[in-house]
């Protein structure tokens, strides 16, 4: 049988999914789409590429480029 998550828990998810999506915000909008349908929809980058209609190595250099500023920021803020 599982424990309910303690309050100090859910309070920490909270503040962790609030930064997270501060840090989304400051991305560009391409680079929160590909994070969106990447992370959020759990497509694939080929489905990605396909869906948006640009080529896979955009999709890479923005996913690893989203990911490069969404570190630098998330780590700016704590």
């Amino acid at each position: 049988e599982e424990m309910p998550a303690s309050v100090e828990e859910h309070v920490l998810g909270a503040e962790r999914d609030e930064r997270v999506r501060r840090a989304l915000a400051e991305l560009s909008a391409e680079q929160q789409t590909i994070i969106r349908l990447s992370y959020f929809s759990e497509k694939s980058q080929s489905d990605i590429a396909a869906e948006l209609g640009i080529p896979l190595g955009t999709v890479k250099s923005r996913t690893r480029l989203a990911i490069n500023r969404l570190r630098t920021l998330l780590e700016d803020q704590t």
